[in-house]
């Protein structure tokens, strides 16, 4: 039977097999033979999806496009990055507390470790704390907050940058304690702030709650100064 390389091409595409369907190998080339053949094409399949997957993860995150330096770093706080970009914070939904004074890198440093977690294959997504209150303020009206909602609720994890950078009033304060109980057992929370925990309390007006989500949540986080 002759072989017609376009009709291969054309099967591959009606078969979602990208390697062949969009022609990135060419066949003559290979020495093997067939089930060789057969299992380079499903492994290299399989990398291309991976790829894939991974461009598309990264686009959902809303991640921001910065420049992340490790070199910058001390020692220590290099030793304790390289550590945390094996990601088994992500694996035990252990969270991430990330603080320092403006233009000490917080946001590039949170967006390296998501990028790492997505690398991993978690599902990661990137919110500032008043686009998150958009969004909890929002989702049974609009349908973008109804979709990021849910993958809030779907993320392993979730990136809140400029956490209590502004004071905010007592009911969102509270919104905001339900939403981060209702997800603490099961998402990693990386938490981006410039504020120490006493300067957190003290200028709240519902001190007690913020004393709440600080035990059960924020306490327990990994610390990382930049």
């Amino acid at each position: 039977m002759a072989i017609d390389k376009n009709r291969i091409r054309e099967l591959a595409k009606l078969l979602n097999i990208h390697t062949v369907g969009n022609a990135r190998f060419e066949l003559n080339n290979l020495r093997m033979n067939n089930l060789e053949y057969l299992q380079w094409i499903f492994e290299r399949e399989l990398e291309v999806r991976k790829e894939r997957a991974i461009i598309r993860a990264r686009k959902i995150s809303n991640l921001p496009q910065v420049t992340f330096d490790k070199n910058s770093l001390h020692d220590g706080v290099r030793y304790q990055v390289e550590k945390l970009e094996k990601c088994g914070w992500a694996e035990k939904s252990e969270n991430i507390l990330i603080t320092g004074s403006h233009g000490a890198g917080k946001t590039a440093l949170a967006t390296h470790l998501a990028n790492a977690a997505i690398d991993k294959s978690y599902k990661v997504l990137y919110l500032k704390l008043d686009e998150l209150f958009i969004v909890l303020k929002n989702k049974e009206t609009m349908q973008q907050a109804r979709i990021t909602h849910s993958r809030i609720k779907s993320a392993d994890v979730l990136v809140l940058d400029e956490f209590l950078y502004l004071d905010i009033p007592k009911q969102d304060l509270e919104l905001l304690y339900k939403t981060i109980m209702s997800i603490n057992s099961t998402t990693s929370i990386v938490y981006v702030a410039n504020r120490e925990f006493s300067d957190w309390i003290a200028s709240l007006e519902d001190k007690y709650t913020m004393q709440l989500m600080i035990q059960r949540s924020v306490a327990s986080s990994e610390l990382v100064s930049p």
